[in-house]
């Protein structure tokens, strides 16, 4: 079985949207002929844990947990002294490529030691953060292995990358290239990620092995329950918020305050003290709960009351080639989608998978029209949905990692 070193910041226990990607390859990719050693933090400072996603590790996969200068703690001691400036000036002109800077050099050392011991065919490296970049492009030069660089987001090319124009951004974009230069291979999750980057560089082997899902389809939901659940996963900022949803939603339950006696939103996520004031203030007119990270076996109890799944995205022409990871997590429920999106590709996912009943996030007629469309029907026991099983299969985690291992091995053969 060929091996791979597989570099991941962010991995269970720490858990969060981009954990999975990484969790899931893991698990699957001894199938596929590829056993991985993975090169991790031993942080103890993320914002969500999840101890359960440890007992989906293959018990043959070996884990490197390395040690980090943790700028966390610096973060909490110079806000305690009143000095959160200074933090903020520290963190834009010193901590590049971002905060996890402190895991670099001791996830080197337990790298090399590791290299020096083993054999291994091929290096992966996944970000957030571009530190794990860093790490396996250094890793690359010193033992000469082929590497694959996975971009679950954007970095210097992302709209909202905010050191535009600076020396730090000059340094970044260095970095940013060497990564392009260097790797055999990039993944990215979307096809209009791969566009946005073939901007940047000019190479044919970038490919897209989008996020996806690791549960059986379940069976079609009789959608009897006796309240309009909404339910919505995941977390809001910046741009990514429910404002849109939310105004359009009261629009209707003052025109028909009957609708709002039946309609349940249901909100699960990591959400600001800001964001919690304006779900209070809803509180009044219809019924709205927030509640922080729920693991996903903590979740199935949300998914099966719920009547409707929904998912937001920004109207910005920016967000057409987003892929938010939620939307992989609802296909398998085989429930209607409440999609706020934008044309793009998740529109076109969800209208192929039969699922999606979407509206443009830039008009609240269209928002309104399905909302009310979702609540008749649910109101009148018409609400269903002809999911497309085969076209929603492809997005299993299982067949994800099959089209990586494709990837190693044509890299492997081509290196050698």
């Amino acid at each position: 079985m060929k091996k791979v070193l597989f570099i991941a910041y962010h991995f269970p226990p720490i858990a969060g949207g981009g954990t999975f990607r990484s969790l899931k390859f893991v698990k699957y990719l001894p199938e596929f002929g590829w056993m991985p050693t993975v090169l991790t933090t031993n942080s103890k400072t993320s914002w969500a844990y999840d101890y359960e996603l440890l007992k989906e590790i293959p018990s043959d996969v070996k884990i490197l947990r390395a040690p980090e200068i943790n700028l966390f703690y610096l973060q909490v001691f110079l806000s305690k002294i009143g000095l959160s400036k200074l933090y903020r000036k520290l963190k834009d002109h010193f901590f590049i490529p971002d905060e996890k800077i402190g895991w670099l050099p001791l996830a080197y050392n337990q790298a090399i030691k590791e290299l020096k011991k083993e054999k291994y065919d091929l290096i992966f490296s996944t970000s957030p953060t571009p530190c794990a970049h860093l790490l396996a492009l250094k890793l690359k030069r010193r033992f000469d292995l082929p590497w694959l660089c996975d971009f679950r987001d954007y970095w210097t090319t992302h709209f909202t990358y905010p050191y535009k124009n600076t020396i730090r951004y000059q340094i970044e974009k260095l970095m940013e290239k060497s990564f392009f230069k260097s790797a055999a291979t990039i993944t990215v999750v979307s096809n209009g990620m791969k566009s946005d980057f073939l901007h940047v560089i000019d190479k044919s082997f970038i490919k897209v092995i989008p996020n996806g899902f690791d549960e059986e389809i379940k069976d079609k939901s009789s959608h009897s329950q006796s309240v309009f659940n909404i339910l919505y996963t995941g977390t809001f900022y910046g741009h990514y918020n429910p404002d849109i949803f939310l105004k359009t939603l009261l629009k209707i339950v003052r025109e028909n305050p009957d609708i709002g006696k039946n309609i349940h939103l249901e909100f699960i996520g990591s959400y600001s003290k800001d964001l919690q004031r304006i779900f209070d203030s809803y509180k009044s007119e219809f019924n709205i709960d927030y509640t922080p990270f729920k693991s996903p076996t903590q979740l199935n109890e949300y998914f099966e009351r719920a009547v409707v799944l929904l998912t937001i995205l920004p109207g910005e022409a920016h967000y057409k080639s987003y892929l938010p990871a939620k939307m992989f997590t609802y296909l398998p429920k085989q429930k209607p989608i409440l999609a706020i999106v934008p044309e793009g590709e998740t529109k076109n996912i969800l209208v192929q998978s039969g699922l999606g009943f979407c509206a443009n996030p830039n008009s609240q007629k269209e928002i309104e029209f399905q909302i009310l469309n979702l609540y008749n029907q649910w109101k009148t026991s018409q609400l269903t949905v002809n999911a497309n099983i085969k076209y929603i299969q492809q997005f299993h985690r299982r067949n994800l990692t099959k089209q990586l291992a494709k990837v190693f091995n044509q890299i492997v053969k081509e290196k050698y």
